[in-house]
């Protein structure tokens, strides 16, 4: 079975998921958290799951980031907008 590249090269925690194009529908009761990458990225995604927040990760160009991107791009991996929510919002309200 051949895995999607967003399968094969992102393991993010059970309480996150991505998303490629969110709309503003998507984004309703999420609020951006962070933009970061490797293992910085895993640390606070970890963290945020322990606060009892779900994530929502957008993969964003270096001309999205904004000011100087080289940190993130420093170790070639991805660089994601966090977008953060309570685990005990009930969807709709």
């Amino acid at each position: 079975m051949k895995m999607s590249g967003e399968e094969k090269e992102h393991r993010f925690p059970p309480h996150c998921r991505v998303v490629r194009s969110p709309s503003a529908e998507d984004l309703s009761g999420w609020k951006e958290a962070m933009v970061s990458s490797g293992d910085h990225l895993m640390r606070v995604l970890e963290e945020y799951g322990e606060l009892g927040f779900d994530c929502l990760l957008q993969e964003v160009g270096e001309g999205e980031v904004g000011g100087c991107s080289r940190c993130f791009r420093a170790d070639g991996q991805p660089v994601f907008r966090v977008y953060v929510r309570r685990r005990d919002r009930i969807c709709g309200a």
